[in-house]
């Protein structure tokens, strides 16, 4: 039985030159504790997480004038314990300072008349993210109609992410964003939302509570970088196995999918190949891989979307006509692309297919580690039988 287990190396191919706050408008005078309610309804661990926010600072109920607005302070708690980009919503037109003016207008003004307020900037990458904070103030029991602006220019965009609603408020709770949400995106899932009060938020209490609500959802600093890790590595074991079945298969579409275009490939002998040469000796069966093994294998992980391997690999294979089992010592390059793990060249790689490209023209004949080549051809001689290597 073919035995395929984590990776790689071309027989003859061991890569190795690859090388705001709760500025509520509210007038019912309530207030109340910090509010954490909704069960949440998945895990959004191990993916990138993006803060959308808008905040106003100035006067705000039972808090007094502020330069920085209450939501905004929860936004600074959650990049204190998460791994989060952020893009705050800020209108061109800037809210009334003063509170009672800034509830008259949204009183009699922004809810009547349906208004949409415009904002300056934009966010164009919302899909590359995964999880999607979403927070502000409860004016009036429900979010600014500004939210509203930036739902309709990105219609679509957050369509099956994970959301997590928070914000500051009165005493009404945050609930009235998974309300709004649903509304323009009606397949978005929901982790626990948070809201606090934002007489509270400046309170050391307040930062812990956000501090637990993170953990709790599995999207505080030490959970989250211990899920990419862990996803990375698995990402890449599932890599190195479909690799090894693709070579086996002699599959040349999958592994062209795997390899970067410019990427370089050295065979034990030192001589090198691009990508297209090597996957001609696959499809036209001088290279046919029967039984790979791949142990001790190690993935060292550089950063988020680069990692080495290293292992040894127990391959049987036939090789320009002659069958054999060889055991190698393999080193890989691999990088992240458009979502999915590739091999790639190392640093150094570029320079070593210049140089052949330089010295190794089509008419150029030249004996690298026993092997007679003519241009791109090589003549391996074994047994007195001749076998042309591409």
């Amino acid at each position: 039985m073919k035995k395929v287990f984590m990776t790689w190396m071309t027989l003859c191919l061991t890569v190795v030159a690859l090388a705001c706050g709760s500025n509520d408008p509210e007038v019912d005078g309530v207030t109340s504790a910090n509010e954490q309610n909704g069960e949440g309804n998945g895990s959004a661990t191990g993916k990138r997480s993006l803060v959308i926010f808008f905040s106003r600072a100035g006067e705000n109920w039972q808090v007094g004038n502020v330069e920085r607005g209450n939501t905004a302070i929860m936004v600074d708690y959650i990049q204190e314990f998460a791994d989060v980009d952020v893009f705050e919503i800020v209108p061109e037109v800037a809210y009334p300072s003063n509170y009672m003016e800034c509830v008259n207008y949204v009183n009699d003004v922004e809810i009547p008349q349906n208004l949409r307020p415009a904002y300056k900037g934009d966010i164009e990458n919302i899909t590359d993210y995964d999880n999607i904070f979403i927070g502000g103030p409860i004016w009036c029991g429900q979010p600014p109609y500004i939210f509203r602006t930036f739902f309709e220019k990105h219609a679509g965009e957050l369509t099956s992410k994970t959301v997590i609603p928070f914000g500051t408020h009165g005493g009404s709770g945050v609930g009235s964003y998974v309300s709004l949400v649903s509304e323009y995106y009606p397949t978005a899932v929901f982790l626990e939302q948070l809201g606090i009060a934002g007489v509270d938020i400046r309170k050391d209490s307040s930062k812990t509570i956000v501090a637990e609500w993170l953990k709790r959802i599995g999207l505080d600093k030490k959970s989250t970088n211990y899920d990419m890790e862990e996803q990375a590595r698995q990402e890449i074991a599932q890599f190195l196995r479909e690799w090894s079945a693709a070579m086996i298969a002699a599959d040349t579409e999958a592994l062209g999918r795997m390899m970067a275009d410019d990427i370089v490939l050295t065979h034990i002998t030192g001589q090198t190949q691009t990508k297209q040469e090597w996957l001609e000796e696959v499809a036209g069966g001088s290279m046919d891989y029967h039984e790979i093994e791949n142990r001790d294998v190690n993935i060292t992980l550089i950063d988020s979307l680069t990692a080495d391997l290293s292992f040894t690999s127990v391959i049987t294979a036939t090789i320009w006509g002659s069958r054999g089992t060889w055991t190698l010592h393999n080193n890989m390059r691999l990088a992240k692309h458009n979502g999915r793990w590739i091999r790639v060249n190392r640093e150094d790689a570029s320079a070593v297919r210049s140089v052949r490209s330089a010295t190794h023209a089509d008419s150029a004949e030249y004996t690298l580690g026993g092997i007679r080549t003519t241009g791109n051809k090589g003549i391996v001689i074994r047994n007195n039988k001749k076998y042309i290597s591409r």
